[in-house]
């Protein structure tokens, strides 16, 4: 299971919270394992899906799919028991007398209408049902509104005036800074597949080739090992000052080189970057690169359980001037990263302001052990070039433990 319930209820006995219910396919997926693809393809609110978690112990958790989801969710399965499905059945006739013949069938035809689930005729009337059979018609409600149509939103408050209902969204995301072993494990492996991606790509740097043609060979090995790319920056040259994507650009004897990778494998989300030359790189690049090292080296110094993200910027800037980068100005040295690729309190930065029922009044918060970080410390001048590196690491109790690969260098082509 990849859903922090210990987390979960902490925070739901501090607000006096009755119900937690995800709607956002991030959401659904942490806490009810849906890996659906009608939720990712046409919006969050196109085709609205439920997963509820309940604070008191004899009420159970429950999974309400769409029907365009049917399938995924048989296919994957889920921890909850209680699955339920609403809306007209999918044009797949079901001969008299069929029966199941692997588990997924048997998932597949107990959701379907007549297969014993529970079934409504819409999003909104499968949720009141399921918290009316909790008996929660007057209680406190986080609900996750990101993935959830006006309309449904209205009718929940309109059939279920007795309860409280409250911007949960926020909520989810303080849950989910504190990852689980579970998590962190896809973490690694999505981070270790990214490592290994980014390797190949490295392997085909030539003069002459395109950005473009390299690029292919990083979304190739990424599809290989049963990810999902979802961006990368590779720009050579005046390009790499920043994130421009690959082009048609040819790779030249004395170019920089600069990319940030990331992908998705198994639900969690990985991101690396890093940088080199082609030839023996200036000693102007070298010294650069050596400065965000060192800025890199001071903010992984800084994180330990209870640091905020302002302490480890603070800590990058300071290491990068000292480092022999004095005017070094970035405004933030990395993220939070675990199913969304930013997570809150998103950015290693100074303190921004946050305006939300569950969150605190800053993203200045301090990060519990089990956080997971990308330190990152880019660097560019236009008409010049950039150097970069990232790391992958988890925040422990006295430092930090890495779930990418532990060292980079600037690459030699």
């Amino acid at each position: 299971m990849l859903f922090n319930r210990a987390r979960a209820l902490g925070l739901m006995d501090q607000h006096r919270l009755d119900a937690l219910v995800g709607t956002s396919r991030h959401n659904v997926f942490y806490l009810g394992g849906l890996d659906g693809w009608a939720q990712a393809t046409y919006g969050d609110a196109a085709t609205e899906t439920f997963a509820a978690f309940f604070r008191r112990e004899d009420q159970p958790p429950a999974l309400i799919v769409s029907r365009q989801d049917e399938t995924y969710y048989a296919a994957g399965g889920s921890w909850i028991a209680d699955v339920r499905g609403y809306g007209p059945p999918s044009a797949m006739e079901i001969p008299p007398g069929a029966r199941p013949e692997t588990p997924e069938e048997e998932r597949l035809l107990r959701l379907l209408p007549g297969g014993g689930a529970p079934r409504e005729g819409n999003p909104a009337a499968a949720l009141l049902r399921l918290l009316r059979d909790r008996g929660l018609s007057k209680g406190r409600i986080a609900l996750d509104e990101e993935g959830l149509k006006p309309a449904t939103r209205a009718k929940l408050a309109s059939s279920l005036p007795g309860a409280e209902w409250l911007d949960g969204a926020g909520l989810f995301r303080l849950i989910r800074l504190q990852k689980t072993g579970a998590e962190a494990e896809r973490i690694r492996e999505a981070a270790m597949v990214n490592e290994r991606a980014v390797r190949t790509f490295h392997g085909a740097l030539a003069e002459g080739r395109t950005e473009r043609e390299v690029a292919a060979l990083y979304y190739l090995a990424v599809a290989e090992a049963g990810g999902k790319w979802g961006w990368l920056h590779l720009a050579g040259g005046r390009r790499s000052a920043t994130i421009f994507p690959p082009s048609d650009r040819k790779f030249g004897r004395g170019d920089l080189f600069f990319f940030d990778a990331g992908m998705r494998l198994g639900g969690y989300s990985a991101d690396v970057g890093g940088c080199g030359a082609f030839g023996e790189p200036a000693a102007e690049h070298l010294r650069e690169y050596g400065a965000i090292r060192a800025g890199l080296d001071a903010a992984l110094g800084a994180i330990r359980e209870g640091v905020k993200p302002s302490e480890i910027f603070r800590a990058a800037v300071a290491g990068a001037r000292k480092g022999g980068m004095p005017s070094y100005g970035g405004s933030f040295c990395g993220h939070t990263i675990g199913i969304e690729p930013r997570e809150f309190p998103y950015t290693l930065s100074e303190p921004a302001p946050v305006s939300d029922p569950f969150l605190p009044p800053t993203s200045d918060v301090p990060l519990p052990a089990g956080a997971v970080l990308s330190v990152e410390l880019p660097s560019g001048r236009f008409g010049h070039g950039g150097v970069h590196c990232e790391f992958t690491v988890q925040v422990t109790r006295e430092g930090f433990e890495h779930l990418g690969a532990p060292e980079r260098t600037f690459y030699r082509v």
